[in-house]
């Protein structure tokens, strides 16, 4: 549990009584625990009776569309002239990651970090970050009881989702008891399971299919079959009509090649590269994501290769294989 975690929960329910008008963001390229860790405190903090803004710039992915509350998603752009008293950000351990949002952030007159991350540089005036967390929603339900604020079938939804999204539907070794005593806590409020599991896992879209067999067409190996890497640009995303969102899941979807210990899934912009990289058992994901200015998780990390730094990819490409060779 973090470090004077009582002290600072006295000091965010101070903070969250006192405000008015709140900003809740999370980091760019949204998914389950960032939006359900969002839309959860959205809902409490309408609950109970504050002004409240959601920040989200990047496209929501079509399987997180279900979540409550994600029709009240805003723009940073109509905050720019209002005036913020609290802003939380969720799921995010580095103030950059939020993009266009920091602009909010420095302006707010408090501002408070809630988030898991192992990489977290605790950027805000109050960061409660618990790195054992396997998910942020798990942590905030944690914060949320401490403070006996109710937590309702809709904010029991959000958390279910970020925590079922960022344990691979709990079958990461990030997982722990708790993780399973606070799903147990949530299916008891009623949430409807059998909804989330289909949103979630049970749908994709004819263009994210195609999207992937297009990926997966250029595989290539290395370290004797144990480390798989795929790669799409904006022309593939353009030609089979994908989203930019349904690129999310091509690194799991290699990762789970039997034999593979570590994917890399390479994402090409107009002036960088988007790196993922995903692990089975023994590569340290964050080791790789540090070396590029990234960041992450033990098993999943990622990180933003600009293309002045790296003119060729395939420097970048050995620098990751040989930083996880010994590892494989």
């Amino acid at each position: 549990m973090v470090k004077n975690f009582n002290e600072y929960i006295k000091i965010l329910e101070e903070k969250i009584n006192k405000a008015n008008t709140i900003a809740i963001a999370s980091h760019m390229n949204p998914d389950g625990d960032n939006l359900g860790s969002k839309l959860c405190l959205y809902k409490l903090f309408k609950n109970l009776n504050k002004e409240v803004y959601v920040i989200e710039n990047d496209q929501v992915p079509t399987a997180e569309k279900f979540l409550p509350g994600v029709e009240h998603l805003v723009d940073s752009d109509t905050l720019e002239d209002k005036k913020i008293d609290l802003m939380i950000v969720t799921d995010c351990g580095d103030i950059e990651r939020i993009g266009r949002a920091e602009s909010i952030f420095k302006k707010a007159d408090f501002t408070v970090n809630i988030d898991h991350h192992e990489t977290n540089v605790e950027f805000a005036d109050l960061n409660l970050v618990d790195r054992k967390a396997p998910a942020v929603c798990e942590f905030l339900y944690l914060i949320l009881k401490q403070m006996n604020f109710s937590i309702d079938k809709d904010m029991a939804t959000c958390l279910y989702t970020g925590i079922s999204t960022d344990t691979g539907s709990f079958k990461y070794d990030s997982i722990r008891p708790l993780t399973f005593e606070v799903a147990i806590e949530l299916l008891k409020i009623g949430i409807d399971i059998n909804k989330i599991t289909v949103n979630l896992y049970q749908r994709r879209s004819k263009e994210k299919t195609e999207l992937l067999i297009r990926a997966l067409n250029n595989i290539r190996y290395y370290e004797n079959n144990k480390i798989g890497l795929v790669s799409i640009n904006e022309k593939d995303i353009f030609e089979t009509g994908a989203r930019k969102s349904d690129s999310d899941g091509i690194v799991e979807f290699v990762r789970d090649i039997d034999g593979i210990e570590l994917s890399i899934f390479i994402n090409e912009k107009k002036d960088y590269y988007k790196l993922s990289t995903r692990s089975k058992t023994y590569v340290d994901c964050t080791k790789i994501a540090k070396v590029f200015g990234g960041g992450g998780h033990i098993r999943a990390a990622g990180a933003t290769l600009y293309k002045k730094d790296y003119p060729n990819l395939c420097d970048a490409i050995n620098r990751i294989i040989d930083l996880s060779s010994n590892e494989i």
